[in-house]
């Protein structure tokens, strides 16, 4: 995932193991020298650019905000979004469902006690949808976690999982009811979401419905009154990653953080004879 931004430039390495699954690491790099400037935790920069980018979602499809919020998912990414949300827009009750009821339970003890935030563990997607005025869904599921005719009337629906052509968050009812559907990037979204892809093919929305969030000027007025959901699809960017690295770089010398390295410079080659290439 390569980007440049400014007077950087950069990339977020991935490895996948099998019965370990990702790791990340975030390299960042000044775009005139070429000098190599950082290498970060990616999976940490990761949670946080998402997190921080769903919240910004969240606040141009909800301006006023809400102290209710409806949560599927509770690992990692799903930690990130709360304590996102928990500070940008001042939670007070959250509902969280995940697949392991033991998960979804620790999470709303060890969560909510943190964050001094109600979190009710419930049972079902379908509750967590019907009740919530906005539901953020952080899952890697292969299959639509929630049908769509549960999301509560006039709801914001922020989905972040399932970020693969082979993997569905959410389904094509979601897509049909949806009055806009607000992504990162469409180019991405389109070359990388199961989800969209699979809607724009059954004819729930077209590839003209996405609205990146540069180009967002406001919620679309009604002129269907089955369509009354406001989606957000993300998949992330390698641009996002870059920006948040760079502040946390900047954030890190300025408080004298982090651990120096030195320069990476190239090997002598006097006196060592050049093999074969």
């Amino acid at each position: 995932m390569p980007a440049a931004l400014g007077d950087f430039m950069g990339a977020k390495l991935m490895t996948l193991a099998k019965g370990v699954g990702n790791r990340y690491l975030l390299l960042l790099y000044r775009q005139d020298t070429g000098e190599l400037l950082a290498t970060l935790d990616a999976a940490e920069v990761t949670k946080l650019r998402t997190a921080a980018t769903t919240a910004l979602a969240g606040s141009l499809l909800r301006p006023e905000g809400t102290t209710t919020l409806g949560l599927i998912g509770s690992g990692f990414e799903a930690e990130g979004h709360l304590r996102a949300f928990a500070s940008h827009w001042g939670l007070e009750k959250v509902r969280v469902f995940s697949r392991s009821s033991d998960r979804r339970e620790q999470f709303a003890v060890r969560l909510g006690a943190d964050l001094g935030i109600d979190i009710e563990p419930v049972d079902s997607a379908a509750e967590v949808a019907a009740a919530s005025p906005v539901t953020v869904l952080c899952t890697k599921s292969t299959d639509p976690v929630v049908n769509g005719s549960d999301f509560a009337p006039g709801a914001v629906v922020l989905s972040i999982g399932s970020t693969r052509r082979d993997l569905r968050e959410l389904d094509q009812r979601t897509f049909a009811r949806a009055r806009a559907v607000l992504v990162d990037e469409p180019r991405q979204v389109l070359a990388e979401s199961g989800d969209v892809a699979t809607a724009i093919a059954d004819c729930a929305i077209t590839e003209d419905c996405l609205v990146s969030m540069a180009d967002w000027t406001g919620i679309p007025e009604e002129s269907d009154a089955a369509r009354d959901l406001l989606v957000f699809k993300s998949v992330g960017t390698a641009l996002q990653d870059l920006a948040l690295g760079a502040l946390l770089v900047d954030r890190a010398r300025s408080r004298g953080l982090g651990r120096d390295l030195g320069e990476i410079t190239e090997l002598k080659s006097e006196g060592v004879k050049k093999g074969p290439r």
